[in-house]
Parts: C-alpha cells; structure tokens; sequence
C-alpha cells in the first residue's frame, strides 16, 4: 500500500474512544469510600463498632467470607491494630472500645487465601 493511500484509509477510519467507566460509589452504611483492584470498599469507624462492607465496581455484594482483615488506628504516633471479623454477607466488623476521633487515621488491609488485595487509607471524620 502507498503512503497516500495509507493516510486515506486512516482519515476515514472514524475514531474509537476508548470506553468510559464512570464511577458514582455513593456510601450506602454512612462511611468513607475507596476503590482499588476492582472493588469499592466502605469503612465506618464509632467508639463501639468499626465496619467495613465490599462490593464491586457494579454496587454488587462481594462476600468476604474466608477472608482477613484488620485496621490499625493511628494518631499522634499511637497506633492501635484491630482485626475485623468477616460476616457472613459483604461485612467485616469488630466491636469493643475503640478510641476514635475526627482527623485521626486508619489504615485498612484486606486478604483473601493469605495474599493482600488492598491497603487503603481513610482519614476519619
């Protein structure tokens, strides 16, 4: 094929954007929102219960059954590890005394068959 004839064939050739994926993960339980690795995860931190739901990028339940999890809680270079118990739905949750307080962080980390699929950072509100 000739350079003219190539260049033609490429003007006419309609341009394909690649697709879209528009995200709009709105919390649904009242917590903070991130997203890495396909997955959206919620985290809701009080005095008496932290919690953590999963879903997919299609708002679908992801069950966590078989899978770990913990929080540590830092501020002011105090650091306090929770481990969070996976529920029989889309929840992981610990209950106890936690002292919590706006501006204060939480590093969440997941694993499912032992292998870490997500770290994330939250800063309370």
């Amino acid at each position: 094929m000739d350079r003219r004839r190539f260049l033609v064939l490429i003007a006419a050739t309609p341009a394909v954007a690649p697709a879209q994926h528009k995200h709009d993960h709105k919390p649904k339980h009242g917590g903070s929102i991130r997203e890495t690795g396909g997955f959206v995860y919620e985290f809701k931190a009080g005095s008496a219960r932290i919690e953590v739901w999963v879903t997919d990028e299609a708002d679908k339940p992801v069950p966590v059954r078989g899978s770990t999890a913990k929080v540590t809680l830092i501020d002011s270079g105090t650091r306090a590890e929770v481990p969070l118990v996976p529920g029989e739905d889309n929840r992981f949750a610990a209950t106890g005394g936690f002292a919590v307080k706006p501006g204060m962080s939480a590093l969440l980390e997941v694993a499912v068959g032992g292998k870490s699929v997500a770290k994330l950072r939250y800063t309370l509100k």
